[in-house]
């Protein structure tokens, strides 16, 4: 699965308890059905990504660090951050990875740089276990997205991931209500398609979700979770033809090891 999609769903995973709350016309309309999600259909989810930096990893850390910040001011050295940001995300650490992207973008206001300090936030905020940390994170990752949109540029994978931020916040009708702007602008948007998708499963409404992810492989058929997660809905709405064709053409994409391993369990279930 490609990193920007496993986001995705570990967000969706996030949202889960919020969404399970919410009226059903919150993301597409009042249809109930479906059955609920099970946690083995959702690779990742039970991650914790809250360990200690590994000892034989805070020389490295060092070394960019100090590449980066020389003379105690931050550098104008794309090299140096993306260097450092990778030893973080490598154990784990993306708030830091987050906040040296910030620093960098507050300091060379460029788009190119709040798109990745808002990608780095966002990133960071799927990963939070917190609820405080979680708002934080939220808020600064919007903070760097809306300079992008406030420049005059409409990228729609920005407006797509403000609006995931939002859904989980005090008002997420506001962000369902942004994913479906993103639609009416461009109805095969593979980010906007793929967020839907995921939120209709959550809020349990799996024939709206069989909808969205069906148009997703259509436009975009290289999107390997889209046909997992098509696969996974044919499953959950006991469509179990659809459901083995559909998976075992995941089976032949270079979907990952731990993918495989749950779409060769979900097939044992379907013989």
């Amino acid at each position: 699965m490609n990193k920007l999609q496993i986001i995705l769903v570990v967000v969706a995973v996030v949202l889960v308890g919020a969404l399970y709350s919410l009226p059903k016309v919150v993301v597409d309309n009042d249809e109930e059905t479906g059955s609920e999600i099970v946690d083995d259909i959702i690779p990742g989810a039970m991650e914790d990504h809250s360990e200690a930096i590994p000892e034989e990893t805070l020389p490295e850390i060092d070394r960019w660090k100090g590449v980066l910040m020389a003379n105690g001011e931050i550098q104008n050295d794309e090299s140096a951050l993306d260097s450092l940001m990778e030893v973080f995300k490598r154990v784990n650490k993306y708030d830091s990875a987050a906040y040296y992207a910030g620093l960098f973008a507050d300091n060379y206001q460029e788009i190119k740089h709040w798109r990745k300090a808002g990608d780095a936030y966002f990133e960071a905020f799927t990963f939070a276990l917190e609820e405080a940390k979680v708002a934080q994170l939220t808020v600064k990752a919007r903070e760097y997205y809306n300079k992008i949109l406030d420049s005059g540029v409409n990228d729609l994978d920005v407006k797509s991931n403000i609006a995931m931020t939002m859904v989980q916040g005090p008002n997420p009708m506001q962000g369902i209500l942004m994913l479906r702007g993103v639609l009416e602008e461009d109805p095969q948007n593979e980010n906007a398609l793929f967020n839907m998708g995921r939120l209709s499963m959550l809020s349990n409404q799996l024939e709206i979700a069989v909808q969205r992810f069906e148009a997703l492989v259509k436009y975009h058929p290289d999107n390997v979770d889209g046909q997992y997660w098509l696969g996974v809905c044919y499953f959950q709405t006991d469509q179990m033809d659809k459901a083995k064709e559909q998976l075992q053409k995941v089976k032949e994409m270079d979907a990952g090891d731990e993918v495989n391993a749950i779409v060769d369990g979900l097939l044992q279930r379907i013989k």
